[in-house]
Order: C-alpha cells, then sequence, then structure tokens
C-alpha cells in the first residue's frame, strides 16, 4: 500500500484538524464465498473531507453500507467519537449521526422542499404538525447552506436542479447536527457549475465540524474537494494520500492506483 503527500496548501481541501468522527478498524466482510472488503481501516475527522475511491467492485458500495448501518461486519470494528458502535440497521446509524445520501439522494419529489427537510423528522406542536416552525427553519437553514435562490419552500423538489438537490440533503444532515455526511457520487450528471456549487456545501458542512466521505468516480473532482484519498482496490485498502498541497502531479498516480498500474 502507497502512502503519499501533496506539496503545498490548499484551502479548500485543508484537513480536519479536530478528533477523529469515524474510524474502521480491520474491518472485513464476505458474501458467502466472496470477500467483499478484507481489513479495511481508515478514519475521518472532523471537518474533513476524505474520497474514496476505486472501479466497480473496489469494495467502495460495502463499505458505505457498513458505515451506515444497512449491513454488519463480519469482523473488525466502528468506533464513532471514539465508542465502538455496531448499528443493526440504517435507523440506528442515522440516529447515532451519520447522514448517508444514495445518488438517489433520498428525496420524495412529488413533495415540497420543507416536507422533505424535516422528514421523518417532523416538528409537532400539541400533537399536530408545525408547519409554520417547519417552513421557517428549512429556509433559514438552507439560506445558512448557501440555497437562497430558491422560490419557495413550498415548491415541490421535483422542480428543483441536481445541486439544489444536494444542498437540500447536505443541509438537511447539517440542520439536524448529523456527525459525518457519506455522500455516494454527489457530482455525478451534474454541469460544471452545479459541481462547484455542491462543493462550496461540501466546504460549509465541513466548516460545521462535520466529518465528510466522498465516494467518486471522478478522481479529478475528488481532488478539489477531499484533503485526504483513500484508493480500494478488490476490497481492500491499496492507497493512500495526503493532499495537503498541490495535486498537478497526483492525478495520474492516484488513477495508476485505482487500475492497479504501478
Amino acid at each position: 500500500m502507497k502512502e503519499r503527500n501533496g506539496d503545498s496548501s490548499t484551502e479548500r481541501r485543508g484537513n480536519g484538524s479536530g478528533e477523529p468522527v469515524i474510524e474502521l478498524k480491520g474491518v472485513t466482510k464476505h458474501f458467502g464465498s466472496i470477500t467483499a472488503v478484507e481489513d479495511v481501516s481508515f478514519e475521518i475527522r472532523r471537518g474533513e473531507a476524505v474520497a474514496l475511491l476505486g472501479d466497480n467492485g473496489a469494495g467502495k458500495s460495502t463499505i458505505v453500507k457498513i458505515i451506515s448501518g444497512v449491513i454488519a461486519p463480519d469482523r473488525g470494528e466502528i468506533l464513532l467519537e471514539g465508542s465502538r458502535v455496531a448499528f443493526q440497521s440504517a435507523k440506528e446509524g442515522r440516529a447515532a449521526g451519520i447522514a448517508t445520501v444514495y445518488q438517489d439522494l433520498g428525496l420524495v419529489p412529488t413533495m415540497n422542499v420543507w416536507r422533505n427537510f424535516f422528514l421523518g423528522a417532523e416538528a409537532t406542536k400539541t400533537s399536530r404538525l408545525d408547519v409554520r416552525r417547519m417552513r421557517n427553519e428549512t429556509a433559514h437553514a438552507l439560506a445558512e447552506i448557501g440555497l437562497r435562490n430558491l422560490t419557495s419552500v413550498d415548491q415541490n423538489v421535483m422542480r428543483l436542479s441536481g445541486g439544489e438537490q444536494q444542498a437540500l440533503s447536505i443541509g438537511r444532515a447539517v440542520h439536524f447536527e448529523q456527525k459525518l455526511l457519506v455522500l455516494d457520487e454527489p457530482t455525478a450528471a451534474l454541469s460544471v457549475k452545479e459541481t462547484d456549487r455542491v462543493f462550496e456545501y461540501i466546504g460549509l458542512a465541513k466548516e460545521k465540524g462535520l466529518g465528510v466521505l466522498l465516494i467518486m468516480h471522478n478522481t479529478a473532482n475528488a481532488l478539489l474537494v477531499a484533503g485526504k484519498v483513500i484508493v480500494m482496490r478488490h476490497g481492500k485498502v491499496a492507497a493512500r494520500y495526503d493532499l495537503t498541497g498541490t495535486h498537478d502531479d497526483m492525478l495520474p498516480t492516484i488513477n495508476a492506483a485505482i487500475s492497479g498500474v504501478e
């Protein structure tokens, strides 16, 4: 396994300086005779974005499911803020502070913005939905994260662009004080302009103290926003890179690690 460093600091990708939000130690998962991930160890600190890269079948999706609580590892342990956890479901993972945003974003297109924002965490007042509070908090939270051009929080999510939907998902995680934000291909199918805006939203999430795990195929995009890169290949960690500096020469090196070309 290779470990490399960049050359000079870059503000957008700055590493987190806080305590580890999550630590994976020797995580292994088998599906029958197939080993999906083997002896995977890494950590993500508060205010840090870590990109998990690898070809299809590298084990990235399995790691996301293990962290989120969808499946349990066969061996190894997961520490959340220093305490060992063993989630039995994704619901337990969410309750513990892990917000996972898959490519489909987990939004309901036919529902409006504020209903999606509070989906599963509805505010009530005297046993009734507190609509006024939810509308106001949604508008305030999205404005804080930089999404200020919404026509109304009453508009349906299907009318939002892909970048705006990502902002809604990220803003929700920040608002409900989640500890770790897991983003599965957050810039897939987005324009260059929308991709840049999503990176800004991720930066704001880091400023709020969240750890961020990015699952990405686009290495160049990962280098723009992540402070560290972990490359997986055949279910194992193949390389790690600390991107505290410029990355002009890192792109071919990391792509070679992904493909297994030395």
